[in-house]
């Protein structure tokens, strides 16, 4: 019928336009009602049937979950869409995610990741970093000569940056690397299944400690991270470099196949150690070297380089090393990753990146911002210049690049949106259709509304101070500094969303999404309310005000109660859920629960707090006992009639055995039947306890 009514002129073929362009059309045609979905290609025909579900059906697809409304018809008659992208590439996934989100997954994890990102219309699924790829190096050392022992290979999850793949915390045992070398084999066949292109990891040069003795002679330079032990490389113009770098792609696509799309290397965060000489030769010679490797594998290759490298070494990526460093490169197969476009636009910088072809990226959470945040209005007007401007008319790509995600549906919705195509997209309409196609029509009126205080307040700023018992309070060693006094007036726009989304309890109770929002929400409220008085009690403690710091004390103690009272309810917040899902992976390491618990809080030894968020037993075990000994140490303090803590180390000393007792012992995996419908009750208490909190 479709090939009827195309060659009669009845409807166009998306395909004249764009080969992703699609279209949902009623037709009769002498038939009954019928609905036909075209899309120039099959990833576009599906994204077809999602955009149906979704605008006609009110369907919602989210991270947490889809909401299925329960109709007994679907619509078939006057249904009219057309849709094609703005940005040709689409790519999702970044390296980081495989510390702070996905290290544990399964394969139905996977799955629905997979899935999700699709319904989002996304083409591309980047494996920059992942697991899979260490069967590669293990090939490849074989095929080399080079004889490399498990205890060499750092252990899950920390290996997956290339940088760190030897030495931390290791072993890495054999049965690990195999299964996530046949879970990476599931991934890109059913990815490919779906229409989707997979994107191959960077030949990044490390080296293990073995290879030295193998070749004894090779031209090597050190390279390091995050202070963590220094690292073995090749010169990326020597042969070494070259004959590692091919045999690894080798073996990569020997196992994996190839989409023709592959990271280039240009060492990221880290620190190239030696002369000033030697950095400037090996910064300008990497990303062509690794190019000439991916060309001789595969001419038919396209290179992703990523540009956060120049936003974090801006003292020795200057504009002239960044100008030579491109130049090494043929614009017409590689792609410049601008990772914090919405933030801090490399693009503009660099003059458009001297006239390659870039994606537009977003951070939107970096391992530890995971509270509700983000500046919506300004990410929409960042997009909306990008596809505006006549200069950025090689920007042909969009990634977002966070380093953790299932948080933040609202923003997270709204930025791929505003990936497949931003003319199509309205903030206001937009949240109008998220409240329809997450909650159901009914609820448009009064949970718009809930939306609205919150763009009124967390989702309309660029403010990304945490809550401050995410880290260590009075401590120097803090990496984010507690500056919250002008957060307050975020508090009654999260009262008023609170108070407008019970209004729907009755109605909307059987609804996990809604009761997830309640949580984070209610979690939001309590955070702000924290910081503000965590100011206050160190107020009273410096006026030497018993009376008020005891109020203050009590205060911030019941705020944490009633924190991990609203994270109790659903296991959707429980560490244990991911624990057990741990211990099952295929050859995960006997201590695979100190793990879990390590790279959340102490990360090795090296970024602690880095990746911090509310889970239960986190917040339970070791944030909870944190505050209550700095509210110690103050008291303490206090009581001498001392105006700040009178003995700083002894209260680092209490930090570091809560925190070194909770990542090596643990806690008591959670056994009880969750019941998400609690916080419902919660939310309802608390804004009760709270109201006077609120007046400061």
């Amino acid at each position: 019928l479709v090939e009827e009514l195309l060659a009669a002129g009845k409807i166009e073929d998306p395909a004249t336009e764009h080969s992703e362009a699609y279209l949902v059309r009623s037709i009769a045609a002498g038939r009954a009602p019928q609905v036909a979905f075209l899309g120039a290609t099959g990833i576009a025909t599906l994204y077809a049937v999602y955009h149906y579900l979704e605008k006609e059906c009110g369907f919602g697809f989210y991270w947490d979950g889809d909401h299925i409304p329960r109709n007994d018809t679907v619509p078939v008659e006057g249904v009219n869409i057309s849709a094609q992208p703005h940005f040709n590439e689409r790519m999702c996934m970044n390296l980081t995610l495989y510390w702070y989100s996905v290290p544990w997954w399964d394969w139905d994890d996977w799955k629905a990741y997979i899935d999700w990102t699709l319904k989002v219309r996304f083409n591309i699924l980047s494996l920059w970093c992942t697991p899979g790829e260490d069967v590669a190096w293990e090939k490849t050392w074989k095929r080399l000569g080079v004889k490399v022992d498990d205890a060499s290979y750092s252990g899950p999850p920390y290996g997956i940056f290339a940088p760190i793949k030897y030495g931390i915390r290791g072993p890495s045992p054999k049965g690990w690397r195999d299964g996530q070398s046949e879970l990476t084999k599931r991934i890109v066949e059913y990815a490919r299944a779906r229409g989707m292109r997979t994107l191959a990891p960077a030949v990044p040069g490390i080296v293990p400690p073995e290879y030295v003795a193998s070749y004894p002679n090779a031209r090597t330079f050190e390279n390091s991270w995050a202070h963590l032990p220094k690292q073995k490389y090749p010169h990326p113009m020597s042969t070494q470099y070259h004959d590692v770098g091919k045999v690894f792609l080798e073996e990569y696509i020997s196992l994996y196949g190839t989409d023709h799309l592959y990271w280039l290397e240009n060492y990221l965060e880290c620190d190239v150690e030696g002369p000033i000489e030697l950095q400037q030769d090996v910064r300008r010679e990497i990303t062509g070297a690794n190019f000439r490797i991916m060309n001789e594998i595969d001419p038919r290759g396209v290179g992703i380089l990523s540009a956060w490298t120049y936003l974090s070494n801006p003292h020795v990526w200057t504009p002239q090393l960044i100008n030579d460093h491109l130049k090494r490169l043929p614009a017409d197969r590689i792609r410049v990753l601008d990772q914090w476009g919405d933030v801090k636009p490399e693009y503009k910088a660099t003059d458009y990146f001297y006239g390659l072809p870039w994606y537009f990226g977003v951070i939107h959470s970096f391992g530890g911002t995971t509270t509700l945040h983000g500046n919506m209005p300004l990410l929409e007007k960042r997009v909306h210049e990008i596809t505006e401007d006549p200069l950025a008319k090689r920007c042909v790509g969009f990634s977002p690049t966070e380093e953790v995600f299932h948080h933040n549906y609202f923003y997270f919705e709204f930025m791929m949106k505003l990936g497949w195509n931003p003319k199509e997209v309205d903030l206001q309409a937009y949240t109008r259709d998220f409240v329809r196609e997450r909650y159901g029509e009914s609820a448009i009126p009064v949970m718009t509304s809930v939306f609205e205080q919150l763009l009124a307040s967390v989702y309309s700023s660029d403010d990304l101070t945490l809550p401050g018992y995410w880290h260590r309070l009075g401590s120097d060693s803090s990496i984010f500094n507690l500056q919250c006094a002008n957060r307050i007036k975020f508090v009654p726009h999260l009262r008023k969303a609170l108070e407008y989304a019970l209004q729907m309890k009755g109605e909307l109770s059987d609804n996990s999404l809604y009761l997830h929002d309640l949580n984070d929400i209610g979690r939001q409220y309590l955070a702000e309310l924290f910081n503000a008085h965590v100011i206050r009690l160190q107020a009273a403690q410096g006026a030497l005000d018993k009376e008020m710091f005891e109020r203050e004390a009590e205060l911030l103690e019941q705020i944490m109660d009633y924190i991990t009272e609203i994270l109790s309810h659903d296991d959707y917040y429980w560490l244990s859920p991911f624990l057990r899902k741990a211990r099952r992976v295929p050859g995960a390491p006997s201590d695979v629960d100190q793990r879990v618990r390590d790279i959340l809080t102490l990360w090795a030894g090296v970024i602690r707090d880095y990746a911090s968020r509310d889970y239960y037993e986190l917040v339970d075990g070791y944030y909870h006992p944190r505050v209550t000994a700095y509210v110690k140490a103050l008291r303490d303090a206090l009581n001498m009639d001392q105006e700040m803590i009178y003995d700083q180390v002894a209260l680092e000393d209490e930090y570091d055995a809560i925190e070194r007792k909770w990542v090596t012992e643990g806690f008591p995996l959670v056994e009880r039947k969750p019941d998400p419908k609690s916080v419902i009750g919660t939310v309802e208490n608390l804004l009760t306890r709270f109201r006077d909190a609120e007046q400061l």
